[in-house]
C-alpha cells in the first residue's frame, strides 16, 4: 500500500515536470523567471512528496497496529471459546441423562450435583422430569440439613 502511494506520487511528480519541461523548453531564450518558477515548482513537488511519504507511513504503522489489535483480540476469543468449551464438557459429564426410575436418595442426589454444576432450578427440573417445586425443596431441605 506505501508503495503505491509513493509510486502514485512519482508519476504525479514526472507528468508535473514534464508539463513544465515543455512549457520551460519553449520560453527558453526568453526569461531566466521561468528557471525560478520551475524551481519553485520543484520544491513544492518535493514538500508534497515528503508528505506522502510521511503520511503513507504514519497509515502503515496505523494499519500494522489495527492488525496486532485483531490478532490479539482473536487469540483472546480463542481462549474463551476453549475455556467455555471445557466448562460445558466439565457440566455434561456431572450431569447425569434422565435416571430410569432412581431411588429417592438417587434422585436428591442427582438434583444435588446439577445444581453443584450450575444448572438451574428449572433445567434440572426438565432433565430430572421432576416439577420445579420438587427441586426446589431439594435444594432448600438439603440447605437447612447442611446448616443445622
Amino acid at each position: 500500500m506505501v508503495e503505491g502511494t509513493v509510486l502514485a506520487s512519482f508519476l504525479i511528480l514526472f507528468l508535473f515536470l514534464k508539463k513544465t519541461q515543455k512549457g520551460t523548453t519553449a520560453k527558453k531564450g526568453k526569461s531566466p523567471a521561468g528557471g525560478r518558477k520551475l524551481e519553485g515548482n520543484l520544491e513544492k513537488m518535493n514538500q508534497l512528496l515528503k508528505e506522502s511519504e510521511a503520511l503513507s507511513l504514519d497509515l502503515s504503522q496505523t494499519l500494522a497496529e489495527k492488525r496486532e489489535l485483531v490478532k490479539k483480540l482473536i487469540e483472546s476469543l480463542d481462549g474463551r471459546i476453549q475455556n467455555l468449551t471445557h466448562l460445558l464438557q466439565k457440566i455434561e459429564g456431572k450431569i447425569p441423562g434422565p435416571p430410569s426410575e432412581p431411588g429417592a436418595r438417587d434422585g436428591n442426589m442427582q438434583v444435588l450435583e446439577m445444581a453443584t454444576a450450575g444448572c438451574g432450578v428449572a433445567d434440572i427440573a426438565r432433565r430430572l422430569g421432576l416439577s420445579q417445586e420438587e427441586v426446589q425443596l431439594i435444594l432448600d431441605l438439603r440447605k437447612i440439613t447442611a446448616s443445622g
